[in-house]
C-alpha cells in the first residue's frame, strides 16, 4: 500500500505518461468555446455589450447544457457584461460547471415581480455543480431580485461569485421545508449593497472565506436617520431555522444594517475566526426562538420553545457594533478566544434570556461604555406576572477584561478570574464569584509551604445541581 508521501511521489514521476496516455479534460479557465463538454454562452445569440438583453439566449445555452447526457458545462467569455431582466434558471443540472471567468450578468429594467420572489439565477435540483468567477450585478435596483439562489442542491461548490446591490440577499442556500440542501461550499465570494449577504438553512453548509459590505453607514438611507425596518439593508450572513452542521469562518463583514452573523434555531453551528465590524445591530446574534415567541405575553411554555443547540464561538475579531455577541434561547454555547472591542452603549458579550449550559471562557473584552458591564448575564424577571427566563448554567471564567464594569451576572452563575500580580499566590489570586457547582466534592491543592500541619486557609461552599448548599469544604496547606 503507497502511504500518502509516497503516492504523491509516484504522481509526479508518472505526471509525463498519464499526461500523454490520457486526454486531459479541459478547466474552466482554460475551456473554449468549441471544447467538447462546454456550451459557450455566444452559440446561442448572447453578445455580452451590456446593450442587448441577453436573457432568452443564456437560458438558452443552459437548456442546451442539461439537454445533454452527460450534462455539459456552461461558459461565459471573460470580460463581457451581459444585461437581463428576468430570472434564468436552471433544473435538474449534475456533474457540472456555470463557469464566469470574470463575466457579468447585469440585471437592468428588470421585469416586475413579487418582492424577494425572482432570482438572476436561479439553480433547483443540482448535484455535484459548481458555479465560479461569475458577476451578478443590479444597475438600476427597481425591483426586488436575489442575486444567486441554489435549491435542493447537493455537493456544490460556489466560488469566486460577486453580487452587487441586488435588493434582496445577495447568494442564498434556501428550501422550504429547511434541509434538502447538502454539503455546499461557498467560498471566495463578494457581496456588497445587498439587503441580506448570504442565507442558508441546509445540512454541511459552509460558508468561508467571503467578504460582505453592505456599507449602510454610507448610503443615503443612513443619510437620512436611524436604521427603520423597512431598510434595503439587514444582516450579513443568515444561517436560518433548520440549519445542521454548518460552518461560517474566516469572513470578513462590515458596516451590515442590522447584526453581521445572524442565526436561528438549528443544530450545530461553529462561528469561527471572523472579523465583523461597524454593525448597525449585533456582531454575532445567535437567536433560537421563533420571532411570535419573543414576547413575554406569549407565555410559551420553556420546553415548546425552539433552541439552538450546539454553538461554538471562536477565534472572531468584533469592532464597534451595538452589541458584539449576543445569545438567545440557546443551549450547549462556547464562546471563547475572541477580541471584542465595544465603543457604543451595550455590551461585549451578553448571555440573554432562555440561554443554558453556557460558557465564556478566555475572551479579550475592552468595553468603552463605563455605564454597562462588558459581560452580561441576564438573571430571571417577572413581568406583568409572566416570567421570563434568564441565562443558566452560565461560566464565565479568565476573560481579559478592560471595562469600568467587568460583568454583571445572577448569583448562581459561576464567575472565576485571577487579579493581582505575578505568581499566582498571596499577592496574585484566583478568585471564585458565585456559585460553584459540584458533585461528589471539589478538591484544591495549594503550592505554598504550610506554617503548620493542618492549617486551614480558607473554606469554599459548595452546591448542588439544584442549588442547595452542601456545606463547606475546607482547604489546607500543602505539607513538604
Amino acid at each position: 500500500m503507497l502511504s500518502r508521501r509516497n503516492a504523491l511521489r509516484a504522481a509526479v514521476v508518472g505526471g509525463a505518461t498519464a499526461v500523454g496516455a490520457v486526454a486531459m479534460a479541459p478547466t474552466a479557465a482554460q475551456a473554449a468555446p468549441g471544447d467538447e463538454g462546454w456550451v459557450s454562452v455566444l452559440d446561442h445569440g448572447a453578445v455580452g455589450d451590456g446593450v442587448a438583453d441577453d436573457t432568452t439566449k443564456i437560458q438558452a445555452a443552459l437548456n442546451a447544457a442539461t439537454g445533454t447526457v452527460p450534462h455539459k458545462s456552461v461558459y461565459f467569455p471573460p470580460g463581457r457584461v451581459f444585461r437581463v431582466s428576468e430570472e434564468i434558471s436552471l433544473t435538474g443540472y449534475a456533474n457540472a460547471t456555470i463557469a464566469g471567468n470574470g463575466a457579468t450578468l447585469a440585471l437592468t429594467g428588470a421585469k416586475p415581480t413579487a418582492s424577494h420572489i425572482s432570482t438572476v439565477l436561479r439553480l433547483t435540483d443540482v448535484r455535484e455543480v459548481t458555479i465560479e468567477d461569475l458577476t451578478i450585478r443590479d444597475t438600476d435596483r427597481t425591483q426586488v431580485y436575489n442575486g444567486l439562489l441554489l435549491a435542493q442542491a447537493n455537493r456544490c461548490a460556489i466560488r469566486g461569485v460577486r453580487v452587487i446591490n441586488v435588493r434582496y440577499t445577495g447568494i442564498s442556500v434556501f428550501d422550504d421545508p429547511p434541509g434538502a440542501s447538502d454539503d455546499v461550499l461557498i467560498t471566495g465570494c463578494v457581496i456588497e449593497g445587498t439587503r441580506q449577504g448570504i442565507s442558508v438553512n441546509g445540512r454541511d453548509i459552509r460558508i468561508i472565506g467571503n467578504h460582505v459590505a453592505m456599507d449602510w453607514w454610507s448610503t443615503d438611507e443612513a443619510k437620512r436617520g436611524p436604521w427603520q425596518p423597512s431598510s434595503d439593508y439587514y444582516d450579513g450572513i443568515n444561517v436560518l431555522a433548520g440549519s445542521d452542521r454548518t460552518v461560517v469562518s474566516g469572513n470578513t463583514i462590515t458596516d451590515c444594517g442590522q447584526s453581521g452573523i445572524y442565526t436561528q434555531s438549528l443544530r450545530n453551528l461553529v462561528v469561527a475566526d471572523n472579523t465583523v465590524t461597524g454593525c448597525v445591530l449585533r456582531g454575532i446574534e445567535i437567536d433560537g426562538q421563533r420571532k411570535h415567541l419573543e414576547k413575554p405575553s406569549d407565555n410559551v411554555p420553556e420546553a415548546q420553545k425552539l433552541r439552538a443547540h450546539g454553538v461554538a464561538i471562536t477565534g472572531n475579531t468584533l469592532l464597534d457594533n451595538f452589541g458584539n455577541i449576543n445569545i438567545l434561547y440557546a443551549t450547549d454555547v462556547t464562546i471563547t478566544g475572541n477580541r471584542v472591542h465595544n465603543k457604543r452603549e451595550s455590551t461585549c458579550i451578553a448571555l440573554n434570556r432562555g440561554t443554558h449550559h453556557a460558557v465564556v471562557v478566555g475572551n479579550h473584552c475592552r468595553q468603552d461604555d463605563p455605564t454597562r458591564p462588558a459581560i452580561w448575564v441576564k438573571p430571571v424577571e417577572t413581568v406583568n406576572d409572566t416570567v421570563i427566563p434568564g441565562a443558566t448554567a452560565a461560566t464565565v471564567a479568565w476573560n481579559n477584561v478592560e471595562a469600568a464594569v467587568d460583568w454583571y451576572a445572577p448569583a448562581d452563575a459561576v464567575i472565576m478570574q485571577r487579579t493581582g500580580n505575578a505568581e499566582i499566590s498571596t499577592v496574585g489570586t484566583i478568585k471564585a464569584t458565585g456559585k460553584m457547582l459540584a458533585a461528589g466534592g471539589i478538591g484544591v491543592g495549594n503550592s505554598a509551604t504550610a506554617s503548620r500541619p493542618g492549617t486551614v486557609i480558607r473554606k469554599v461552599e459548595v452546591f448542588s445541581s439544584t442549588g442547595a448548599s452542601l456545606g463547606f469544604i475546607p482547604i489546607y496547606n500543602s505539607i513538604t
